[in-house]
């Protein structure tokens, strides 16, 4: 078989989907692939294809003789015929007729590829998801370089919204001094030309050939890069396709994206080169399918990155709205591995409430240690997120951490299977505290809800089984079991009356480094900030009708003043106002008189709980 007899798509690739082929290449050589992208690119975003420029350049026209203007919006090709050069209509033809210099086309044309206010109004010729997609390769640096026969800037916007400044090179003028495609970061080259540039290219005429040092860029791209094509016709670009011509053989394959299968010229050059033809899909199905396939192949080849890195690109991507997509998917990344790992039969075995004391703790720190990095980026961007505009980030990973499967005990109680849960809520929770951000702990208290295993029953049984928010969920006897359990694990454990206390220490130790890295300056202060965290969970336990248990280490003599008033009351009732941030986040129903009522409750057995333990007798 000679190579003029080849099918558009290549035989080895017969059976098997070609965008399986194209994501394997693209993942397997990131910048070995050039994007070459037409009209259909920018069509589904209001950019209007040649032929309907043709069609409202025809009707404008006859409005402007005032001869069958009615004729001219049905059949262009008979008005033209009629009132035209006597030649066939096309794109090409036309523009020559209606404007004798590339100046005066380029004014004809402007209008069509610049959004003006309804355009603006109706969200038309502004980039969409196939631009969005294809910026996304070149951030990610699949991509590097990308040729367009476009005008309009939608590449480029697309670009600068994924964080990429890439080098235009829009004429053999701007050739002079570009940094060279190997060394750039991302470079578009559009071949006819800019919306500002006078000497754009438009017609047959003026694309019949390209300037020498035009077309050696252009020979440079197809004999180093394969080439990824999408929305190009191939029938009126001469000198690009001489260009093709000219590489008698390539490098690296060609992938060509056309939703009806290439026609014309293209069906040709994809013969001739034996390219592989993804069928069916419009570009803005495309790109965002190869996008999606390209970030799975990466995430099942790709290590975990560690904790220091993923911090590290948390704090990056925090103040910078353009990489507010970035930050999300790093954060939800995290939450999946987590969750992986605890869905891991062989690493976690089912029976969890029949562990041994050893095997028991072996399993708690497990869990911490699987979470670990989900911990410091939650904590990080919670202390960090100053304008709350990640927030529901934060509570959408505690969402998901709250309904792993578990073994639910008959009470709905989540058990161990919780506990990444509960070590992420108390660890936000605190650095909430930590930067001050009240609305914030109140979302991420209450947003959050776990829906009970059985609440698929209807009829009065489920009454009882409504989803019930983190705050009530992630109660710490009911993950961690019995006080004396936890209690045995301490260096020093707490004598009986006091033992309850032994919750608190252990989540305070297992968070500890997670809380110094938002900058907490002190053991103290981290300890006051979880002191608040777990007084105001205790408060909103009480005013959602439920026995406050999160009382912590309120049993401890050096939590009470000399006048008996417990230190950490008197610090949050302070805030206490119709004003107060947390209200804003959902918490006591925004009536300041509930958290007053709560407090009085949880402050009175609080104290009972400290008189019991031994009122103001010295700790020992």
């Amino acid at each position: 078989m000679t190579d003029d007899d080849r099918p558009a798509a290549a035989a080895p690739m017969r059976g098997l989907d070609p965008m399986i082929s194209l994501a394997m290449c693209v993942q397997a050589g990131p910048g070995v692939y050039a994007l070459l992208l037409g009209a259909g690119m920018s069509r589904d975003a209001g950019v209007p294809t040649g032929w309907e420029i043709v069609t409202d350049l025809v009707h404008r026209a006859a409005v402007a003789r005032g001869a069958d203007e009615e004729l001219a919006a049905a059949d262009p090709e008979t008005w033209w015929a009629r009132h035209g050069d006597g030649g066939p209509l096309g794109y090409s033809a036309l523009l020559e007729a209606l404007g004798d210099t590339p100046a005066a086309r380029h004014k004809l044309l402007r209008g069509y590829f610049e959004p003006n206010d309804e355009d603006r109004q109706d969200g038309r010729k502004r980039p969409g998801a196939a631009h969005h997609a294809a910026a996304r390769l070149v951030a990610r640096g699949s991509v590097r370089v990308v040729l367009t026969t476009n005008f309009d800037r939608l590449t480029e916007q697309a670009l600068e919204a994924a964080g990429v400044q890439p080098q235009i090179i829009h004429s053999p003028a701007s050739l002079r001094g570009m940094t060279p495609l190997a060394h750039a970061r991302a470079t578009v080259v559009k071949l006819h030309g800019d919306l500002t540039d006078l000497e754009a290219r438009n017609t047959e005429r003026e694309l019949g050939e390209y300037p020498a040092a035009w077309a050696g860029l252009v020979d440079q791209v197809l004999d180093e890069y394969g080439l990824i094509v999408c929305g190009w016709s191939a029938q009126w670009d001469h000198a690009l396709v001489a260009c093709f011509d000219r590489r008698a053989t390539r490098r690296y394959p060609v992938f060509w994206a056309a939703r009806h299968g290439p026609q014309g010229k293209a069906a040709e050059l994809v013969a001739r080169h034996g390219a592989v033809v993804v069928q069916g899909l419009t570009a803005e199905e495309f790109f965002p399918g190869l996008l999606a396939r390209v970030d799975a192949l990466e995430h099942l080849t790709a290590p975990a990155p560690t904790r220091e890195l993923s911090v590290a690109r948390l704090k990056r991507a925090l103040p910078d709205p353009v990489r507010r997509i970035e930050l999300h998917e790093l954060v939800e990344a995290e939450v999946t591995r987590v969750l992986e790992r605890l869905s891991d039969g062989g690493r976690y075995p089912p029976g969890e409430r029949a562990l041994g004391p050893e095997a028991y703790r072996e399993r708690l720190e497990r869990y911490r240690s699987d979470c670990d990095t989900l911990l410091h980026l939650m904590a990080v961007g919670v202390f960090h997120d100053e304008a709350g505009a990640h927030a529901r980030v934060w509570v959408r990973a505690l969402q998901r951490l709250l309904n792993v499967p578990g073994d639910d005990g008959e009470q709905g109680d989540p058990g161990l299977r919780c506990y990444p849960a509960l070590l992420a809520l108390a660890a936000t929770g605190s650095a909430a505290e930590l930067a001050g951000r009240d609305e914030l702990l109140g979302r991420l208290l209450l947003e959050p809800v776990r829906a009970h295993p059985s609440a698929s029953r209807s009829g009065p049984a489920r009454a009882a089984t409504e989803p019930r928010p983190a705050v009530l969920v992630l109660r710490t006897a009911d993950v961690l079991g019995p006080d004396e359990r936890v209690n045995a694990f301490l260096d020093t454990p707490y004598p009986p009356p006091l033992v309850q206390a032994s919750h608190s220490t252990w989540l305070r130790r297992r968070l500890r480094d997670v809380l110094a890295e938002p900058g907490a300056d002190s053991d103290r202060t981290i300890s006051d900030a979880f002191d608040c965290y777990e007084y105001l969970s205790a408060l909103l336990q009480g005013d959602l009708s439920e026995t406050p248990e999160t009382l912590g280490e309120f049993t401890l003599p050096d939590r009470w003043d000399g006048d008996g008033r417990l230190r950490v009351a008197a610090r949050v009732q302070a805030r206490f106002s119709e004003a107060w941030p947390m209200l804003r986040g959902g918490a006591f129903n925004n009536e300041i008189q509930r958290a007053h009522t709560a407090a009085a409750v949880v402050d009175v057995l609080c104290a009972e709980r400290y008189l019991a333990a031994g009122g103001r007798q010295p700790f020992r």
